[in-house]
């Protein structure tokens, strides 16, 4: 063999070795940025919410629109019988609850003497849409009523095989092809669910495994076991808009990448069709996406809100800590509406204006929980000797109540008809 040959081999060799570490330099550049991008965990939208946060570019507040009360037509817009008196999930007080409330001593600084609320909230305005025969919070709302009758009452624990089915109904409903664009993935070996990277996306993820029982199990970095199929759904839509070519295109190449690691099959819905079901379900939201406000400007003198906490805690809602908001909850914690300062400034000793907050599409069991909001309102205002106005600073009365509760009933009824009930899964992943 000549030099000749032999440098030739040399230079051969070596730039083919340039050239894989050139390829391997730059894979590894690609994984540290996608790490470091897309390291942190997605928020969990049933979780953590933004405070009074609505759709991205949509601030939109149901006003009251005032017209002439109109004959009820004899096929309502919204069939309030439908709604499941169980599913309303609104707090129920406690006996302890109501003797408190009904012992409750007032604070020798209080300004001003507060008026006994009444027995129970009853509206004080007529529904043009449909009558409330079975309203789920008029007999919750008589937290000052007589307790002679009160029995104490049971629930039974249920069967551990009660809640393993509850679990994999939730892990279904987390996934939805109507809400997310789902990738499958087959993989030769078992899979750990430690060695599922996060992928990435600005929008949630959610990653289900097939486990040894046949049914989808939710993982998550705690969670233990070996998969052989995986579904990773990406969220189409949320408060921030829709999903992106370019962050489809970001989570579909991260899911690919993992799946080529594993000498796996990975298969993926068509793009186009999906991009534009998110184009579509986020303008569906935008159209139902409404907080509704009612306020209570100060007077001649500032709020004092020591008689505020009384009259609040008397009705049923709870402190937060947190932020300082007084909160309407359900039976499993979830807020149904909030009381707070006008300017959203933290609560002090007196305030310039509070403010009733109602986020809409996030609230199972809408109507009821309005009727009660706008019973509480009402005499939150009369106690207060404030007058109840809207975002206008217009005042707010029988009649304008009533007609924000008719356009309320169109927007439930437009869910309705989506098949996303307000307060459910669906929606609390789609407007957060």
């Amino acid at each position: 063999m000549t030099e000749l040959q032999i440098y030739s081999l040399v230079g051969a060799g070596g730039f083919v070795a340039a050239v894989y570490g050139f390829n391997w330099w730059q894979e590894y550049r690609y994984r540290q940025q996608a790490n470091k991008a897309f390291a942190r965990n997605q928020p969990d939208a049933l979780l953590n919410t933004p405070k009074n946060m609505v759709r991205k570019g949509d601030g939109q507040r149901l006003e009251p629109i005032l017209e002439p009360l109109a004959t009820p037509e004899v096929t309502p817009q919204y069939d309030e019988a439908r709604l499941d008196r169980a599913e309303y999930d609104v707090p129920e007080l406690s006996e302890a609850h109501l003797q408190a409330a009904q012992h409750h001593s007032y604070s020798d600084n209080m300004p001003d003497d507060i008026p006994d609320m009444p027995p129970a909230y009853r509206s004080t305005y007529t529904s043009t849409v449909v009558e409330d025969k079975d309203p789920a919070l008029d007999t919750q709302s008589e937290f000052v009523a007589s307790l002679e009758q009160a029995e104490p009452s049971f629930k039974a624990v249920p069967p551990a095989s009660t809640e393993i089915a509850d679990e994999v109904v939730l892990a279904g409903s987390l996934l939805d092809p109507s809400l997310d664009f789902i990738a499958e993935l087959h993989a030769p070996e078992p899979i750990s669910a430690a060695d599922i990277p996060p992928f990435p996306a600005n929008k949630r993820v959610q990653v289900l495994g097939l486990n040894q029982n046949k049914q989808w199990e939710m993982l998550n970095s705690t969670t233990r076991g070996r998969f052989k199929e995986l579904r990773i759904g990406l969220q189409m839509a949320d408060r921030q808009g829709a999903l992106t070519p370019e962050s489809l295109n970001a989570f579909c190449m991260g899911v690919q990448q993992f799946s080529d690691d594993l000498d796996a099959s990975v298969t993926f819905p068509q793009k186009s069709a999906k991009l534009s079901l998110a184009k579509e379900l986020d303008e569906f939201c935008a159209s139902v996406d409404v907080l509704i406000g009612l306020n209570i400007p100060a007077g001649a003198r500032p709020i004092p809100m020591e008689k505020v906490r009384v009259l609040s805690e008397q009705a049923g809602l709870v402190r937060n800590h947190a932020d300082g908001t007084f909160q309407y909850r359900s039976d499993s914690g979830k807020t149904l509406f909030v009381l707070a300062n006008q300017d959203q400034s933290p609560l002090m000793s007196t305030s310039q204006g509070l403010t009733l907050l109602f986020d809409v599409p996030r609230v199972a069991g809408g109507l009821a929980v309005f009727d009660y909001l706008a019973d509480f309102a009402q005499n939150l205002a009369t106690a207060l000797h404030c007058e109840l106005v809207d975002d206008n600073y217009k005042p707010l009365n029988a009649a304008s109540l009533a007609n924000i509760r008719k356009q309320l009933a169109g927007l439930y009824a437009d869910m309705d008809d989506r098949g996303i009930a307000p307060g459910s899964v669906a929606a609390l992943r789609l407007f957060a």
